[in-house]
């Protein structure tokens, strides 16, 4: 099978359980979020790990644990936060496996994969679909644009590939789409709904940046092939991950209220 086919499947699988994993909603959606953190955070480890930096992965497991257990027993979610660090801190103290350094990576990945992405199990089902929203269309815009236009690049030595041209077609292709969905949901936008957007998509393409340059600094080219043509789950929710603070940000903190 060749490599575009791969990622089709592979694709077309993914949209299907997400889609699934979205309608279920509830303890189901949570399970599926927090088993993809737990997946991708592998992966940063063994990234890490290629450079000397040694991730406390049994403390993050017990995080995300803590995470799952939220959804049961109430408690504010950055508990989970200070959990990890005390845990780190403590092993620091009585341990001699892991430097101070490695304590700080450690709290930094937990808060980096399964806490933002936790939080995306806190919003409406079409607050949920409005953060792949922002996620393919920036992508899917970047790409088309910046393969026809794109002359200037961005950040070279992080991504060759991705342009200046790009990036601002992305924000602009995903403004446009977004208010398209936003007005089919029927929901109220006006320039602050427009400036979360905006961020929202700057931010997700400084997330898809940001983990290349781990994997750059780590040298791999995936973090892990358990997507078929894809890479590893961080490969395909670095973006995402930058996205959901935004989103739930516009939800709580704007449309809520």
């Amino acid at each position: 099978m060749s490599d575009l086919n791969k990622r089709l499947v592979t694709g077309i699988i993914g949209i299907l359980l997400l889609s699934v994993a979205i309608y279920l909603g509830s303890y189901f959606f949570k399970i599926f979020i927090l088993l993809l953190s737990f997946i991708a955070s592998y992966e940063l480890y063994n990234a890490l790990k290629g450079i000397k930096i040694k991730i406390n992965f049994k403390v993050i497991f017990l995080g995300i644990i803590l995470l799952l257990v939220e959804r049961f027993i109430p408690f504010p979610a950055y508990f989970a936060i200070i959990a990890v660090l005390f845990l780190s801190l403590i092993e620091l103290l009585f341990g001699e496996k892991y430097n101070l350094n490695d304590v700080a990576y450690t709290v930094f990945v937990f808060i980096y994969v399964p806490y933002l992405l936790n939080q995306i199990t806190e919003l409406s089902k079409m607050f949920i679909i409005l953060v792949f929203v922002i996620s393919f269309s920036t992508d899917s815009f970047a790409y088309l644009v910046g393969s026809k236009f794109g002359r200037h690049k961005l950040i070279e030595s992080v991504s060759p590939n991705k342009s200046v041209e790009g990036a601002i077609g992305g924000i602009l292709g995903c403004l446009i789409l977004t208010l398209i969905y936003l007005y089919a949901i029927e929901v109220k936008v006006d320039v602050i709904v427009m400036i979360f957007i905006i961020v929202a998509s700057i931010l997700g393409q400084l997330g898809d940046l940001f983990a290349s340059k781990i994997k750059r600094i780590s040298g791999i080219k995936d973090y892990s092939k358990i997507l078929p043509g894809h890479g590893g789950i961080m490969d395909r929710f670095d973006s995402v991950i930058g996205i959901i603070p935004i989103v739930y940000s516009l939800y709580y903190f704007y449309i809520l209220l």
